[in-house]
């Protein structure tokens, strides 16, 4: 990703991005797919708009498909070499503290206790301390939206707990064969729609994923409310699980330009933020007037996990081979998010090898742990997968903790079982403790 000036002396809260040294090998790169970004209201990215006549890949409808609380059904995977799967466990997520946020006030109101300023295009910018007493995940109790860039889908479900404790419910959902979400909306620039081809690997556009039902910001005194329909929805708060069957293998010379012109970013990204960061009058890329970060330097505002990212920053941290997870908040501004950079040789590792250890340049024995504010087991890094692989982030306000996954569809763990392959329409707690507990491989 090209840094300018400009983006070092306004925009470090821009991207999601914390690019100084984390050990040997550095931190992960922070939004491959950021570079499309923009006012909200041109385009943040043209072109390529979901299409109602999404096929979809992996065979014809199916009557199992049917979404949401009936569940999905198992889907045809593509044949590749097994692997053993791995997990990144992040534990003591959640603290009291808080972000700034911007609410819509005239210039001098004594609300805009944190920024009464400029935002990036000139505009006024108006910001408050917003605070929370919440240990239990916070930030990410809050609205959370899922982006995804340059990545192929074929299946994608979201689950939370229900009306019974004892069990958490399919809210949302997706699947290749009909090419129509369940309360679930896709965005891209301009175009939003339930209707998705899943084939995000022709152009570099960052795509939003949200709840179809829409989000009230009031009159905007207290909640700034963008002019931008595409990301007014609601994101998903509280507890959540967000488990998809994708593929990140393609050709990077196919990969274009958002805006059509010419060659594109080809790196894999897959985030989950809060929503009220996409609701900044520029999609994330309002970086003077956003809630990513409270100090400027790092991400320690309102909450960003680059889940899986291939970082190709054309620097010594970038490697196409491997993926990054990092999780980004006010708690501890940068947790985990370690890579494999330049050094990092993919065939040094097993071809069954899912997770290494960037640092020790070895594969784990057991999936490794990462506590906030606590020890992390070595420098936790991913092999990025060929063919086709279960995507899994867990995010559980009972155990405080962050469970993040990576499943081979031949060799799915048995603490996954209840949920894959079927992706059914309910998953007992006992299910969601079990994933937690995960450590693979094993």
């Amino acid at each position: 990703m090209e840094r300018s000036s400009f983006f070092v002396q306004v925009a470090l809260v821009l991207l999601a991005c914390a690019c100084g040294a984390g050990g040997d090998l550095g931190r992960e790169g922070g939004g491959a797919g950021e570079a499309s970004g923009g006012p909200s209201t041109s385009a943040a990215g043209a072109g390529g708009g979901p299409s109602s006549s999404a096929a979809g890949a992996g065979g014809g409808p199916s009557s199992s498909a049917t979404g949401a609380g009936g569940g999905l059904g198992p889907h045809v995977a593509e044949p590749s070499t097994p692997t053993r799967g791995g997990t990144m466990t992040f534990t003591n997520i959640g603290a009291p503290g808080w972000w700034p946020r911007r609410i819509d006030r005239e210039p001098g109101d004594p609300a805009c206790d944190y920024k009464d300023g400029s935002d990036t295009w000139g505009g006024h910018c108006c910001m408050t301390e917003h605070p929370t007493t919440s240990d239990k995940l916070a930030p990410f109790d809050e609205e959370m939206t899922l982006i995804m860039k340059a990545i192929r889908v074929k299946q994608l479900a979201v689950y939370q707990p229900g009306g019974d404790p004892a069990a958490w419910q399919m809210v949302s959902s997706w699947d290749a064969r009909s090419g129509v979400g369940s309360n679930l909306l896709v965005t891209e620039g301009q175009t939003t729609s339930a209707d998705f081809t899943g084939d995000l690997t022709k152009k570099d556009c960052v795509t939003y994923f949200m709840q179809d039902k829409p989000f009230s910001c009031g009159d905007g005194k207290d909640y700034y409310c963008p002019d931008d329909p595409g990301v007014m929805h609601l994101g998903w708060a509280g507890s959540k699980l967000v488990v998809f069957l994708a593929s990140m293998t393609f050709g990077d010379a196919d990969v274009e330009r958002c805006d059509g012109g010419g060659q594109g970013h080809p790196g894999p990204w897959v985030a989950f933020v809060a929503s009220e960061l996409i609701r900044d009058g520029g999609r994330k890329w309002n970086g003077l007037c956003n809630c990513y970060s409270k100090t400027g330097t790092v991400g320690d505002g309102c909450g960003e996990i680059n889940v899986f990212e291939v970082v190709m920053d054309n620097n010594e941290h970038s490697n196409r081979e491997f993926m990054s997870t990092g999780v980004r908040s006010y708690q501890e501004g940068h947790v985990g998010g370690s890579v494999c950079g330049a050094g990092c040789d993919r065939e040094a590792f097993a071809d069954d090898v899912e997770v290494v250890d960037a640092c020790a340049q070895e594969a784990y024995e057991k999936g490794p742990v990462i506590e906030a504010g606590g020890r992390s087991d070595g420098c936790p890094t991913w092999r990025r997968p060929i063919g086709d692989r279960y995507f899994m982030i867990l995010l559980d306000e009972a155990q405080r903790a962050i469970q993040v996954a990576v499943f081979h569809p031949e060799r799915i763990p048995s603490a996954a079982a209840e949920m894959l392959p079927d992706l059914p329409g309910r998953l007992s707690r006992s299910a969601i403790d079990a994933m937690i507990s995960m450590r693979l491989p094993e």
